[in-house]
């Protein structure tokens, strides 16, 4: 049974499930079984957005929520599950050629918001991101917006994702000069292996020009020496498996093609090897035994994959395999 850790005031696991793609290339019905699997091995923690996923041919913005929405109301009851949803990503325009996220003003969070909680068929979403950093909307705005929902008892605590460290902290510096609620966590991309400068520009083209707005983040030494600095605030680590780049070197992306991670995959599987599990249950161990205790994203299109990546929260690390795949490069 996965055991639980600290995000704010909230008791989450220590793997999130990442819903991306339910009802979307995970078909219901698949969909569904998948949040059957993760409730019974004691999951309770379940990641989404209000634009997953638009992108996908076919798809559209809501996607994911609706089909959490139905599974929550038809199977579980509420109060046993963090649900955490994400708002300033979605398309103006869904469809168009040129991506123009909605952005984080005053209206477009309470709108999106209620569209959010009528699709996941809840009161209240449990952890509620800025999913992506929005400089035109002043931090007064977005956050005085976050925190009226908090008091209004529509979100109980807020976060951000793929924002850069000076902004978190500068955003917090607002939070706590005006007295409102503070983000408690960043989601960010992150895995075992590193991505070369530009990383960013690779899934931007996946969504059409963008006029320079970045699109993903990934975590780096000043993100983990942020986290280290400021006790409680907590690191969400999704594409922990690179598409499945992990598992087979052929799928990894191209930015992370180097050969500082070509001396990473070969630790990585020598640690495997003596443990006897599997890469990718390497990576999620060493991101929980962090001294952040990155919570990982864990994202399957079959129940097996599921079980195998929940499987790496009984992966215990020895001090010297961590050492070892730290140092490697």
């Amino acid at each position: 049974m996965l055991g639980r850790t600290k995000l704010g005031s909230l008791s989450v696991s220590v793997m999130a499930f990442g819903a991306m793609y339910l009802g979307t290339k995970t078909d219901v019905e698949t969909s569904l079984g998948l949040l059957n699997e993760y409730a019974d091995r004691g999951g309770n923690f379940i990641d989404t957005a209000n634009n997953y996923c638009f992108w996908v041919e076919g798809g559209k913005s809501d996607a994911s929520e609706r089909l959490i929405g139905e599974w929550l109301s038809a199977h579980v009851q509420r109060d046993q599950f963090i649900v955490a949803t994400k708002v300033g990503a979605r398309p103006i325009h869904e469809g168009a050629v040129r991506y123009e996220p909605e952005g984080l003003s005053r209206n477009v969070i309470r709108s999106a918001v209620e569209m959010s909680l009528k699709n996941l068929r809840t009161e209240y979403v449990d952890l509620l991101y800025a999913h992506l950093d929005d400089r035109t909307v002043p931090l007064e705005e977005t956050l005085s917006t976050f925190d009226e929902l908090i008091k209004a008892g529509k979100v109980r605590e807020i976060a951000c994702s793929n924002h850069a460290t000076w902004r978190i902290e500068a955003a917090r510096g607002v939070s706590a000069k005006e007295g409102l609620a503070s983000y408690t966590a960043i989601q960010q991309r992150h895995s075992y292996f590193q991505p070369s400068l530009g990383h960013e520009l690779e899934f931007a083209k996946e969504l059409g020009e963008r006029g320079g707005r970045g699109v993903q983040e990934a975590v780096g030494s000043e993100m983990f020496d942020y986290a280290a600095t400021h006790p409680g605030f907590r690191i969400v680590g999704y594409s922990p498996l690179l598409q499945g780049g992990v598992a087979d070197p052929e799928r990894m992306p191209t930015n992370y093609r180097t050969p500082d991670n070509e001396n990473r995959r070969a630790v990585l599987e020598a640690v495997a090897g003596e443990i006897g599990a599997s890469s990718s249950q390497v990576v999620f161990a060493w991101m929980m035994a962090s001294p952040q205790e990155v919570i990982p994203l864990v994202a399957s299109s079959r129940a097996e994959q599921l079980r195998d990546n929940l499987d790496a929260a009984n992966v215990s690390l020895s001090p010297d395999q961590i050492t070892r795949l730290n140092q490697a490069v």
